[in-house]
């Protein structure tokens, strides 16, 4: 009885651990008008310039908020990638979309002052790595 009683609770203190939150979200897609709102109030921003990023913003809205992935409805799974029976191939960077970004940062840059241009990049999380877990 005994033994009964110790295999519930451990499944019960289990199931309850697994039921907590992560502390992990997704991060959220902004608009081009909260990344706007966002860069003049972090990099002091007038209103010229302001004006300014929210055209770049707009106009480059395609490369800084990409799609999100298509959903699938509720319990099917997505169909795998048609290969011809090859390995799949893990997807290179988009030699397009990488110009694309370079041309909008040369941009900024222009509409940015030297230390403005230098607070934006250290907004940026570091491209290829996975951001810190935060404790």
């Amino acid at each position: 009885m005994k033994k009964i009683i110790l295999v519930m609770m451990a499944l019960l203190t289990m199931t309850t651990a697994m039921a907590q939150p992560s502390d992990r979200k997704a991060p959220k897609k902004m608009t081009h008008q909260e990344m706007t709102t966002q860069m003049t109030s972090k990099l002091k921003l007038n209103d010229a310039q302001k004006a300014k990023v929210a055209a770049l913003n707009k106009e480059y809205q395609d490369i800084l908020m990409p799609p999100a992935p298509p959903k699938h409805p509720q319990g099917s799974r997505p169909e795998p990638p048609k290969n011809d029976g090859d390995k799949a191939m893990p997807k290179k960077p988009n030699g397009k979309h990488m110009a694309k970004r370079q041309e909008y940062e040369k941009k900024l840059k222009q509409i940015l002052t030297d230390e403005q241009y230098k607070n934006y990049q250290k907004m940026q999380p570091p491209h290829g790595k996975r951001p810190e877990k935060k404790d």
